[in-house]
């Protein structure tokens, strides 16, 4: 009987240090004063934007009389270089989620927070394993994550500009 109850207490030990370690898991939101305070366009226009352009920057290719000039990474260095402005990227989701300043209970914004995580993380898994094509890919996913994004909430953004007639 005492080896029953030993088997029983321990088949309960499992269960508790599973059900603990996925609660410590659990990525837990920092008190508002402890989180970014940057207004939304800020966070966007200092923070986001200039680290989604040093991305965009390993991808981009420009077409000229001369034909087309990729400055994808060449080195192992920009590789590397590429691999952090990937995960750079990935890391501020997270901050941009965690924002005091945002209400991220709109299950829409956390979706396409979600979507710009998944496309960076694929751009630094493709620049880890020194994939162009994927590198690229993962790039134009990110522009779409960000442009769906700026339609569903700041549309004004993504406004086609309108010019004067006769200029």
């Amino acid at each position: 009987m005492k080896h029953r109850k030993l088997i029983i207490l321990g088949s309960l030990v499992l269960p508790l240090s599973v059900a603990v370690a996925g609660i410590a898991a659990r990525p837990q939101l920092r008190p508002a004063a402890a989180r970014s305070q940057l207004p939304l366009n800020e966070f966007m226009g200092h923070v986001l934007q200039r680290n989604a352009e040093q991305l965009w920057a390993w991808s981009a290719e420009e077409v000229d009389a001369g034909g087309t000039h990729a400055s994808g990474p060449v080195t192992e260095t920009d590789w590397e270089n590429a691999e952090s402005d990937s995960l750079s990227l990935t890391e501020l989701t997270y901050a941009l989620e965690g924002s005091a300043v945002v209400d991220n209970r709109d299950p829409e914004w956390r979706l396409h927070i979600a979507r710009l995580r998944s496309a960076a993380n694929a751009s630094a898994r493709a620049a880890e394993t020194h994939d162009y094509a994927a590198l690229q890919k993962a790039s134009n996913a990110i522009n779409a994550a960000c442009v769906s994004c700026h339609l569903r909430f700041a549309p004004a953004l993504e406004a086609v500009p309108q010019y004067p007639a006769g200029k």
